[in-house]
């Protein structure tokens, strides 16, 4: 993964028996910096949830989780054993599925060892994110996932006032059969539903828009979130995609998905939008993530992995 080409910061976490108490790491830095609101030059011990900012430069956080944290200039968050919780600016992520982003209320989860994810905070409640190397995994605070991210993808998640399985969705896909049952797969966030409900043979190669709730208690398809029973369905402009190949099934949850196109650029046409467990989806405007890279790579060339 590109990261900045020269470090201003560093901000470096140990593991609990290495230091005593409640103290994870220290933090380096050749300006200034914040850590719990005291102006820091040259570095500092971190503590547990200890909130780090940055000010006029970028800076760089080191985790021996195998993680490192690149954070924008005018940034601010704090620093935990298994996640990084942004409060406020864009941030950058080379890790592993040991260790995550957190920010309103969604964590983002790097898939397999070698995956990175960089994020913004924007106006109006909304985060928007890109898989870099590796896949990513978009959930709630219940664990509800609500986006897969092919390396190079970015969306843009908007989380409502009330999240998680229970909160009524929609969504659209391609319906497919298997087994007698049947699946919906969402190309926009990588999402794949079993679903439950009337006529649902008849939609089977076709692109529907449904509104759905979970089901709990049922166990999904192998490949599938979840079990949802579809209230509304409606068809819907569009192809699906070229079906699998013989035999094939959707990857398990978790599983790293097949690598996709290069990343998108600001002002991506994709305008389709979804909602799942109370979190709005879309592609269009998933920008300031890619800009910020882009900037940063103009101004300090860029190091190869």
């Amino acid at each position: 993964m590109h990261r900045l080409a020269v470090a201003l910061c560093v901000f470096s976490a140990i593991s609990s028996h290495h230091l005593a108490g409640s103290t994870i790491g220290f933090a380096t830095c050749s300006g200034s910096f914040r850590v719990d609101t005291h102006q820091v030059e040259g570095h500092a011990t971190l503590f547990e949830g200890a909130t780090l900012e940055t000010m006029a430069y970028d800076s760089e956080v080191e985790l021996t989780r195998a993680s490192r944290v690149a954070l924008a200039a005018a940034s601010r968050g704090r620093v935990f054993r298994d996640h990084f919780l942004l409060e406020r600016g864009r941030a950058e992520m080379e890790g592993s599925p040991n260790y995550s982003f957190e920010a309103l209320g969604l964590r983002l989860t790097p898939v397999g060892p070698h995956a990175g994810v960089r994020v913004a905070l924007v106006g109006d409640g909304k985060l928007q994110a890109l898989a870099l190397d590796g896949a990513l995994r978009v959930s709630v605070a219940d664990g509800t996932v609500v986006a897969i991210l092919k390396p190079g993808r970015a969306l843009e998640f908007q989380p409502q006032k009330e999240t998680g399985a229970q909160v009524p969705f929609e969504m659209t896909g391609c319906v497919e059969r298997r087994d007698g049952r049947f699946l919906l797969r969402d190309p926009l966030t990588g999402v794949v539903e079993e679903i439950r409900g009337t006529g649902l043979a008849q939609q089977v190669g076709r692109m529907v828009e449904v509104t759905a709730v979970a089901l709990e208690g049922e166990k999904p398809l192998e490949g599938a979130q979840e079990v949802v029973f579809v209230r509304r369905l409606r068809r819907v402009a569009g192809s699906c995609p070229a079906p699998e190949a013989a035999g094939a099934v959707p990857a398990k949850p978790g599983a790293v998905p097949p690598a996709a196109p290069p990343a998108p650029q600001p002002g991506m046409s994709a305008g389709a939008k979804a909602a799942i467990a109370g979190v709005v989806i879309g592609g269009a405007g998933a920008g300031a993530v890619v800009y910020w890279k882009i900037k940063q790579n103009e101004q300090k060339g860029t190091i190869s992995r």
